[in-house]
């Protein structure tokens, strides 16, 4: 959200301003804009403020939007009846409420959600067997405490909802009790959208629905087993190996990059000549850049967050890329940053640093370059390797390069040595650039060489 999204300025006092939505235009009457003070000149509580509003003006859509449901009503009458039967006496001495409140007194013998909570209520039971908790309403509460404790993004929150959407499709449901949803109908799903998706596409989507009946169970929503749980599916088959750009979309990306920012430009370029993961540049702190024997070396995944523990590694800042990378380096410092691309890193609940770099680079490529779906960042990785075989470099030291598994390529080495030096590994790398140098000035299409790993990251 932008800093000073919904957010005005007057007189040195912050007011919250936004449009009403269609949705509370009924309690907004004549209203076009919800304008509040938010009694403060500080910009970090002005935003603390504004969000609280945002979230406040949510939950007033979400409740005039919902649907009046069977369970609803029923949690309805529950409240009020365990509220009259915890109260003073509702009738007068010697008089019981349940004596005055039954089905048949109230008038209520025909409507079945009134009977449950008032037998529930009088034995003292907690849930109801036929009004358990559905799937909509823990999506619902789910995606409220998400947003509550911003435990994750807009994006992720949007998931849920597809998939959710996509499961009572499937069911043919408005929506389904969570203790009536059968395993054997979980896997007639998984087979139906195996049939159209990618097994890590379907596995995403069964992951989703496990969580929600997992954070249901953990309120004591509901009993028994799992049915999303344990599900065997197949994540590999099928899955799109990351193609190479070919010479002619490399120099285009490169050209659009120039107008993008510095680190924008700074990143593309070091995933193109050091075959980095973006996961892995995006982690990047400032601690993690030396000089060793005149070598400006940076540390991959040195704060044990690498992919694998090969992962792990210092290779040299190519030479194409020393400019920038001061300058992106200094620019850090002086924002008071830890990371180096301070600008573009992502810091998220689920420490997931390169989310929108990610999603910015794709964007950019998709508009600019190719629509493919097998081309993207990770390109970039694909296209280091067939460099570095196309330069003869050896395979160890591509290994180490790449931060792929050294074990089972020379086992002496995988056991006793302490690696390259940084003068070795700057020459390797010089001959990758030179090949990488020889790609952008010819029209040939790139080839794909066995060293091509179509890793996703």
């Amino acid at each position: 959200m932008n800093d000073r999204k919904y957010l005005k300025l007057r007189h040195n006092m912050w007011y919250f301003q936004k449009r009403v939505p269609k949705a509370l235009r009924s309690l907004y009457p004549d209203q076009v804009l919800i304008e509040q003070s938010l009694g403060t000149g500080d910009i970090k509580e002005a935003r603390q403020q504004r969000d609280i509003l945002l979230g406040q003006l949510r939950q007033r859509e979400q409740m005039l939007k919902a649907k009046p449901r069977p369970r609803q009503r029923f949690q309805q009458y529950v409240e009020e009846l365990s509220q009259i039967a915890a109260g003073e006496p509702f009738v007068g001495p010697g008089v019981a409420w349940h004596e005055v409140l039954d089905p048949e007194s109230t008038k209520k013998h025909d409507d079945p959600e009134y009977i449950e909570a008032y037998r529930m209520v009088t034995q003292g039971r907690r849930e109801s067997e036929r009004y358990g908790a559905t799937l909509d309403e823990v999506l619902e509460h789910f995606i409220r405490t998400s947003e509550r404790e911003e435990a994750h993004t807009e994006e992720t929150r949007s998931r849920f909802k597809k998939t959710v959407q996509s499961f009572l499709r499937y069911c043919n449901e408005d929506d389904l009790p969570l203790d009536k949803i059968e395993r054997s109908k979980v896997f007639d799903f998984i087979d139906h959208c195996r049939e159209r998706q990618s097994g890590a596409t379907v596995h995403g989507a069964i992951s989703r629905l496990k969580t929600l009946w997992e954070y249901a169970y953990s309120r004591d929503w509901v009993k028994g087993q799992n049915p999303f749980d344990k599900h065997k599916i197949n994540t590999t088959k099928g899955r799109q190996k990351k193609q190479p750009f070919t010479s002619a979309e490399l120099r285009k990306l490169l050209e659009v990059m120039e107008s993008q920012p510095q680190s924008m430009q700074l990143l593309t370029q070091m995933g193109l000549y050091t075959g980095a993961r973006i996961s892995e540049l995006m982690g990047l702190r400032l601690e993690d850049i030396k000089e060793d024997d005149g070598v400006l070396l940076m540390g991959i995944a040195q704060q044990e967050d690498g992919k694998t523990q090969a992962a792990s590694r210092w290779i040299p800042v190519p030479l194409p890329c020393h400019v920038a990378f001061k300058n992106v380096q200094a620019s850090a410092a002086d924002a008071g940053s830890d990371y180096l691309f301070h600008d573009l890193v992502s810091i998220r609940p689920d420490g997931r640093h390169a989310y929108a770099a990610t999603k910015r680079f794709g964007e950019i490529k998709k508009k600019h370059i190719t629509g493919r779906h097998d081309k993207g960042f990770h390109s970039l990785r694909v296209m280091m390797a067939t460099a570095l075989q196309q330069a003869k470099v050896d395979e160890y030291e591509t290994a180490y390069l790449l931060g792929h598994s050294r074990k089972g390529l020379t086992m002496s080495y995988g056991y006793y040595s302490k690696g390259y030096d940084a003068q070795q590994l700057l020459a390797a790398q010089n001959k990758v650039v030179e090949v990488i140098q020889r790609w952008l000035e010819n029209q040939s299409r790139i080839s794909l060489s066995s060293l091509s790993d179509g890793e996703e990251d």
